[in-house]
């Protein structure tokens, strides 16, 4: 698992998924639900099984 810490979640979000990326390479892309840890963040599988987890800090 990677961990990739961002200031904007929702727009790194949209940019994925206005590129087409789940589409263009089958990989799973999940919404960028509020975490009980105080993070924002969302996951994205790639094509070789890695599971990336893009967030922010939400406090």
């Amino acid at each position: 698992m990677m961990h990739l810490l961002v200031e904007d979640v929702d727009h790194w979000h949209q940019r994925i998924t206005q590129a087409g990326v789940a589409e263009k390479y089958a990989v799973r892309l999940s919404k960028v639900p509020d975490q009980p840890w105080q993070m924002r963040d969302f996951t994205l599988q790639d094509p070789c099984g890695v599971l990336w987890r893009i967030g922010q800090n939400s406090s």
